[in-house]
């Protein structure tokens, strides 16, 4: 009878790999005939692209499985007829399993300070895999830190997670039938809401006077915040062609050139970041210099009694009058009386 042989004599493949099997005819018949079977008795046909059947010479044939996939799996039969034998057969258990892959395990995973982080790792497997997470090249269990917990679907939970748990973390799966091992090196970022003060709360200037006040805050935070400002409320902004506004490189410092009244408001220093913002105040306080608005000239006769000589002057903080002559000043007792703030008569 005619000896038949596949080789390899048993298959394992993993989805997505490609194998092929020798069948092997050893005897003396000079005709024979060699067909390939799949696993549900239907004659494989000969140059098929994804399982293909090649005939070698006039002792044996080749099976290839292209791109296996789990449907590929069972039993396989070779099968020889000739004339003078008859028939013989030779089958292989083709196995197709599924190799440890990362199905969900983006990098990178950001998470805010303070937050219970969930690290994401899904482990798609033949076999049920087991988890490890390590972080700086240790298993993170071993840590014996309360706050790393690995969950029921095998992520990995930071509570209230710090600046200092920033790294790689690395998801690693086993079967330990195949003695097979897969990983993935996630990089878990940990982002910290801003936090701002500004260098003094409280800023004084004096109009008209072409100066220039600059009003700074100070901003940490990761990732590092964008600074914005608002003066009572309305945004303040660079327009171009025009310098009454300005900011250094990272906005944490605003310039305002030529104060004057209308500058004095309230300004805030907005931080923000993808975890958050935080704003500080500062008050601008403008004074203006004293300016006489009104004074009336008069002419008296030697005798009279009174004089009334009118006076008025403006100014922030209300500017305080005093009267003179060319050589002395004249006091409350000389009946100097006030009439309103900014006005005095005489």
């Amino acid at each position: 009878s005619l000896q038949v042989d596949i080789v390899p004599s048993q298959g394992e493949i993993s989805v997505g790999e490609s194998k092929f099997f020798l069948c092997q005819v050893a005897g003396e018949a000079k005709f024979k005939d060699i067909s390939w079977f799949s696993p549900n008795g239907e004659r494989l046909s000969p140059n098929q692209q994804r399982i293909s059947v090649v005939r070698n010479d006039d002792f044996s044939s080749t099976l290839t499985i292209y791109n296996a996939n789990i449907d590929d799996a069972g039993i396989y039969k070779c099968v020889v007829s000739s004339q003078e034998e008859g028939d013989s057969e030779a089958t292989v258990n083709v196995k197709i399993f599924q190799k440890l892959m990362f199905k969900n395990a983006p990098t990178p995973q950001e998470f805010k300070e303070g937050d219970d982080a969930v690290i994401v790792c899904d482990v798609v497997s033949s076999l049920p895999p087991t988890i490890i997470w390590k972080h700086k090249g240790r298993d993170v269990i071993l840590k014996k830190d309360v706050r790393f917990i690995v969950l029921s679907n095998n992520y990995l939970q930071i509570r209230g997670i710090k600046k200092t748990d920033e790294g790689t973390y690395r998801c690693e799966g086993r079967i330990l039938a195949r003695g097979e091992i897969n990983f993935k090196d996630i990089q878990v970022i940990v982002n910290v809401p801003p936090s701002v003060r500004a260098r003094q709360s409280t800023m004084n200037a004096t109009a008209n006077l072409s100066q220039a006040v600059t009003l700074a805050c100070d901003a940490d935070g990761f990732p590092e915040p964008t600074v914005t400002w608002t003066k009572d409320g309305e945004p303040v902004e660079e327009v171009e062609d025009e310098d009454k506004y300005s900011f250094n490189y990272d906005g944490s410092e605003l310039v305002i050139r030529k104060v004057d009244k209308s500058d004095e408001a309230e300004y805030i220093c907005i931080a923000e970041n993808k975890a958050g913002e935080a704003d500080a105040t500062i008050h601008l306080k403008v004074f203006a210099k004293p300016k006489i608005t009104y004074v009336e000239n008069k002419t008296a006769m030697e005798l009279e009694d009174q004089i009334t000589l009118t006076c008025e002057a403006s100014g922030d903080p209300i500017p305080s009058i005093t009267w003179r002559t060319s050589t002395r000043n004249i006091s409350n007792e000389e009946k100097a009386s006030w009439t309103r703030p900014e006005k005095q008569e005489v």
